[in-house]
């Protein structure tokens, strides 16, 4: 059995992909506020764009 190399662009949005279900569901059963939201947005896109930084200077060293 062949191990494929891990893709770490796929593991980014899928990990974003999940960040924008749980938000909704968070919404839609009403666990957080929208006001809430509108802070974590941006939060968890700016560290998912860090790690997507991070992950390509280390392939490049």
């Amino acid at each position: 059995m062949n191990t494929h190399p891990m893709r770490w662009d796929a593991l980014v949005f899928g990990v974003l992909f999940a960040l924008v279900v749980a938000a909704w569901a968070a919404l839609e059963w009403e666990l957080v506020s929208a006001g809430a939201l509108v802070v974590a947005g941006p939060v968890a896109l700016i560290l998912v764009g860090i790690a997507g930084i991070a992950l390509t200077l280390r392939r490049k060293s």
